[in-house]
């Protein structure tokens, strides 16, 4: 019989408890439709009144747009506007977003997010005192705005407030919250909050698991403070105990970011340096222009994106696809230049070498800061923002992932037409023996023409990839070039694996070292561990058995 009784007590309270949620629900959709389309301007203050009071996370979207005075009705229903795009001609469109009773972008029929001038919107006036009346929950409103970052911003100023509903509030907006990155600030505010007013000790360590699992930005500090000055002292031994765990957790995870970095500026150093490396082996040549091909590839880039973009109105990112040969055949082709009228009268002459080809790379350096100024930049691909997760805290960029990749591409290409093709087995030749390979019938100005093509067009493919990770600048080849001639003479000269091998090494050491030290002395350490490396091994990991070692 009791039981008979318990079962029906519970069946209408949950009964009642859902005619309460439904009759909170239309009272709120009454409220808003009151704001939107009042019947009298009274109506409209007790409306405003009335939704403050409720102070429902559903509702704040639409007093957000109200208080920034950027509300619209589209269809019957409200809507605010995002960040604008401009058209040209002082024109600009703005994406739509809708406030109630979904907050979420407005869409096309074609599932594309809709755009559109202020002109064809129909804007909600809403005057001035009424407007004030929202000051008393402006903490909140930004819970709901449309940009992920400002509603972290939001939750983390719910520490501070005196207010006895934040925990409400948050816990109701939070069931509202589709970015993963804010859900987690999110959730690591209202763990924290309801830790701070835990009264025992398993209440406290259940907010401390939740705290470790949620795995916020800022988890390690919050913990460090309860287990300094926390209510429950069972729980504050525990939160130390988690504090350790994660800082060895975290200590494990930036060895593999100073691991994935040193791979990433590896890959780098390796596009920028194979090109030097068969130049240098080829002819003993000490290119000091090469890092301006890199900028010519660059500046490249950035040319095919104004031809796409400002030119031919294709706002796509074939952009840059198209760049990547482009840039390869332009910058091939200042290099066939160069080797055509100054460094063909400078084989074998190292010295000269180096001094006029510093000077032609401060030519160019200044022909470009002439022609494109200081400071210029590429948009990335949309497909290369953002990152990888591979665990919490470890992302991987995109965009460096894919330089690896085209690193990965451009090695195995470079390996083949050496060792697969007729053209490399006669530059391999000319290295090894250029008067044997001419009394041979193989046309060795032609092999260094085409060389030199080859060089320079893969120090203009790296420049193309350097504008993923950077801005475009006249002297940007200058910065690359040392640790080139560091990659190619420490690896071996010409050779491809002590290439690939040695430009690993010093990106990797670069990383680690900087870890421990600045940038200028890690830079330091890395020179003076690579001349004791020399003095053991003076001609490389893979030295060098043709025309150079011999002289």
């Amino acid at each position: 019989m009791n039981y008979i009784v318990k079962m029906w007590l519970g069946l209408c309270l949950c009964l009642f408890i859902g005619k309460q949620v439904v009759a909170q629900s239309d009272s709120t959709h009454f409220y808003v439709s009151q704001v939107l389309n009042p019947s009298n301007d009274s109506a409209r203050t007790r409306a405003i009144k009335r939704l403050v009071l409720m102070r429902d996370p559903l509702t704040f979207p639409v007093l957000g747009a109200i208080n920034d005075k950027k509300i619209y009705m589209l269809n019957g229903k409200p809507v605010t506007t995002g960040e604008p795009e401009e058209l040209g001609e002082g024109s600009e469109v703005f994406p739509l977003y809708y406030l109630f009773p979904e907050n979420k972008p407005v869409l096309e029929a074609d599932g594309k997010p809709k755009k559109v001038t202020l002109e064809t919107l129909k804007k909600v006036d809403v005057s001035r005192s009424d407007r004030l009346a929202l000051n008393l929950i402006l903490p909140y409103l930004n819970l709901a705005n449309p940009e992920p970052e400002k509603r972290i911003i939001a939750y983390g100023q719910l520490l501070t407030s005196s207010d006895d509903s934040k925990i409400k509030i948050l816990t109701e907006a939070l069931k509202l919250e589709n970015n993963k990155e804010a859900q987690t600030a999110g959730k690591e505010i209202l763990f924290q909050l309801k830790l701070n007013e835990a009264v025992s000790e398993t209440e406290a360590k259940a907010y401390i698991d939740s705290l470790d699992s949620n795995w916020g930005e800022n988890v390690t500090i919050v913990l460090k403070e309860y287990s300094a000055s926390g209510k429950v002292a069972g729980a504050k031994k525990y939160a130390s105990e988690k504090v350790e765990a994660l800082e060895g957790l975290q200590s494990r995870i930036e060895k593999a970011q100073n691991l994935f970095s040193g791979i990433s500026l590896g890959s780098i150093l390796i596009l920028i340096a194979l090109g030097l490396a068969i130049v240098y082996g080829l002819a003993g040549i000490i290119n000091m222009a090469h890092g301006e091909f890199l900028m010519i590839g660059a500046y490249t880039t950035f040319c095919v994106q104004s031809l796409f973009i400002d030119t031919l109105g294709v706002k796509s990112d074939m952009f840059f696809f198209v760049s990547l040969p482009v840039s390869f055949i332009v910058a091939g082709i200042f290099g066939l230049v160069l080797e055509k009228l100054v460094v063909r009268h400078l084989y074998s002459r190292p010295l000269e070498s180096l001094l006029a080809t510093w000077g032609v790379s401060l030519i160019m350096v200044q022909t470009a800061r002439s022609i494109f100024g200081d400071l210029t930049a590429v948009k990335a691909p949309s497909f290369l923002a953002g990152g990888w997760q591979v665990m919490p805290h470890l992302i991987l960029p995109y965009n460096r992932l894919f330089i690896i990749v085209l690193t990965i591409v451009v090695v195995s290409l470079t390996y083949l037409m050496l060792y697969r093709s007729r053209l490399g087995i006669q530059i391999r030749a000319v290295t090894q023996n250029r008067s044997m390979s001419a009394c041979l019938g193989v046309e060795t100005r032609k092999v260094d023409a085409i060389t030199f093509f080859l060089g320079s067009g893969l120090a203009g493919l790296a420049g193309c990839a350097m504008t993923l990770i950077g801005n475009v600048v006249p002297d940007m080849g200058q910065t690359y070039i040392v640790d080139s001639f560091l990659v190619v003479v420490t690896g071996g000269v010409g050779k491809i694996a002590g290439a690939i091998l040695s430009g690993l090494g010093i990106g990797f050491l670069t990383k680690v070292l900087e870890s421990f030290y600045e940038a200028v002395y890690g830079k330091v350490l890395i020179l003076a561990l690579i001349v004791v490396f020399l003095q053991f091994k003076p001609r490389g990991l893979f030295p060098d058995k043709g025309r150079i070692a011999e002289d």
